[in-house]
């Protein structure tokens, strides 16, 4: 074990007895109390925040100082809102091109975290984050969730995602402090009595997990083989089909609660299924300030959070669709396909578990993997600096050959270009040509 992976489980085993005041940020608290407020101090709150992106962003941050004018009487006086109109829409593509451009100058980079997606569209992103930011948005998740009496810190969950991931030769579960990791690679039939036994020990009183490693679960075990009873179900990081809902709901008989957002932080909305009963997606207008971008019949999501003034992202093209109405409600997000891969013995391996290296992106601008046939997969980039050096290709490849030679023949093939799939999307997982063949 190493010296990280040690002092993480020391965290995790003793944060329970530590006061929540110490663990988490003062804002943290700021925000929890105004959730609980009334409509009208959630609205003003909601304009005050916004004016201060705007206001920061013009003044502090050197992309919108050198593209928007706005005078200071301006920001100080005109409806934010309105103000927020004159902003263009942003993309990925143009953060990625000037990142540092996007950051407060104020602030000094070596003491912030920078964390960058997995590239769930093909194309990753970096962000700069601090710890106040950070629990500003385990605030939001805690209001939500804290209904049905969960806590990050206290409750005993079942997680199923990235960081619970083991390689193929490890035990599928570990427990760490008041979370069971489940591996989502070992969700197969081969790892069932291990998974039983380990649930049945524990007996998690709620789940945090992806979807599709969920609907999995339901698919390995029965809700009989179970001899405790779960309080609810969160999930995250993907869309997620009626079918497995429904498959998760007959596996643990408990209210789900399904969350959508991104990496960049710009949007954050709730859906809820229990029972059959489908409640649709409401986005939190105290998180951000969510629109739509218009194009023909497609209603891309816009976002623009209320709180990230590090590296604020203003009028952010999310790249997921849906029509979101004046009330912050949508039926339906069209987000990234949800695609596994299949592994040598046949066994599904969910997309969104792939882990890209955060070094990857210095060089690679565009990333897909890509199936064929059943036990192989090509990983597909795109240099961004032109074609890649034999060390870059080698460490791309070999991180890759790492976590998952145990389950795939891996190669690497730079090209061109990764073309936009059907839904105006470039995916992390391609498997169309598998489906065709």
């Amino acid at each position: 074990m190493s010296y990280l992976d040690w002092l993480e489980k020391q965290y995790y085993t003793y944060r329970k007895y530590i006061p929540a005041r110490v663990l988490y940020h003062p804002a943290y608290f700021d925000v929890m109390g105004l959730l609980d407020a009334s409509p009208e101090v959630k609205r003003a709150q909601a304009d005050n925040r916004l004016r201060h992106i705007l206001t920061s962003a013009c003044t502090h941050v050197p992309f919108y100082r050198s593209t928007i004018k706005l005078t200071a009487a301006e920001l100080a006086n005109e409806a934010p809102r309105d103000l927020l109109q004159r902003f263009p829409f942003l993309t990925k593509a143009e953060i990625m091109s000037r990142q540092r451009d996007f950051l407060d100058e104020r602030l000094n980079p070596k003491y912030l975290n920078y964390v960058t997606s997995g590239g769930s569209s093909g194309q990753g992103i970096g962000m700069w984050r601090n710890k106040r930011l950070a629990d500003i948005e385990k605030a939001f998740l805690t209001h939500e969730w804290g209904k049905t009496g969960f806590t990050f810190d206290k409750s005993m969950y079942l997680r199923i995602g990235a960081d619970a991931r083991r390689l193929a030769h490890e035990d599928p579960t570990r427990v760490i402090g008041n979370r069971l990791l489940l591996s989502p690679y070992h969700i197969e039939p081969k790892h069932r009595d291990h998974i039983l036994r380990a649930l049945n020990e524990v007996k998690p009183a709620y789940v945090h997990a992806y979807p599709s490693s969920a609907s999995a679960l339901a698919e390995v075990i029965r809700d009989s083989d179970l001899d405790f009873k779960v309080r609810a179900v969160f999930l995250v990081s993907e869309p997620v089909t009626r079918q497995q809902l429904v498959a998760i709901d007959s596996l643990f008989h408990a209210p789900t609660s399904m969350s959508y957002g991104q990496s960049e932080r710009t949007n954050l909305a709730f859906a809820g299924f229990h029972a059959g009963q489908y409640q649709p997606y409401r986005f939190e207008p105290l998180y951000a300030v969510t629109e739509n971008r218009i194009e023909g019949s497609s209603a891309e999501i816009v976002g623009t959070s209320l709180w990230n003034d590090v590296m604020p992202l203003i009028r952010y093209r999310t790249n997921d669709f849906g029509r979101v109405d004046a009330d912050g409600l949508c039926e339906v997000i069209d987000g990234r396909d949800q695609e596994f891969l299949i592994d040598r013995t046949g066994n599904r391996i969910p997309g969104l578990s792939i882990v890209i290296d955060e070094v990857t992106w210095d060089f690679v601008r565009l990333y897909q993997i890509r199936q064929k046939t059943p036990g192989a997969i090509r990983l597909a980039v795109v240099g961004k600096h032109g074609p890649l050096s034999a060390e870059q290709r080698e460490f791309v490849l070999g991180a890759q050959l790492k976590r998952w030679g145990t389950f795939f023949d891996i190669d690497l093939e730079e090209v061109q270009d990764i073309p936009l799939a059907p839904n105006g999307k470039r995916k992390l997982v391609e498997t169309r040509e598998r489906a065709a063949a």
